[in-house]
């Protein structure tokens, strides 16, 4: 009979756990929140923002398969480079596919908000800079007042200019973040 008992009440003890668990996932007040801001990279041109650190064979003239970027440029409220700054966009993006390449991307973007290092930091895959169609890639984490968030960023090119067949452009990309915790 004691056992019938202890038996029971780990079985009552799982289903309160279980319970609790589902009350707090669900608990409201948690909201996501979209945060949308541009980028302006520039490769392989007179003053880029994204500068080629490693390539096959040592090759830091052209975009291709094997290639190691590194970018840091201002993120901006508009399409236009010259609006107001919000903060940095810092990262590596490595190429990794042969002629239509894809990207592997690590970012950092850096909204300085008063002295807190409030950031989130995005990782994924995307298709080739000359692609303009929407990409996905993932908000893994956020410090600071970010802290705790994560959710998805959506990316859209939605200005791009092309220089030669070396892969040199210039490009502004609209952000869209949805967070939450």
């Amino acid at each position: 009979m004691a056992m019938a008992k202890g038996g029971s009440l780990v079985a009552s003890a799982a289903v309160a756990a279980i319970l609790l668990i589902v009350c707090i996932s669900s608990t409201p007040g948690v909201s996501a929140e979209t945060r949308t801001f541009f980028v302006h990279d520039s490769i392989l041109v007179k003053n880029a923002t994204a500068v080629l650190v490693a390539g096959p064979g040592g090759d830091l003239t052209r975009l291709q398969k094997g290639v190691i970027i590194v970018t840091d440029t201002v993120i901006t409220t508009t399409a236009d480079p010259n609006s107001a700054p919000l903060g940095k966009f810092e990262g590596v993006y490595i190429l990794d596919g042969g002629i239509k390449y894809r990207i592997q991307a690590t970012i950092i973007i850096d909204f300085p908000l008063d002295l807190v290092e409030s950031t989130y930091e995005v990782v994924g895959q995307r298709t080739s800079f000359n692609a303009t169609d929407d990409r996905t890639l993932a908000v893994v984490a956020g410090t600071g007042f970010f802290q705790g968030q994560t959710g998805f960023a959506s990316v859209q090119t939605v200005s791009q200019t092309l220089y030669g067949t070396k892969g040199a452009q210039r490009n502004t990309q609209q952000w869209i973040l949805s967070v939450g915790k």
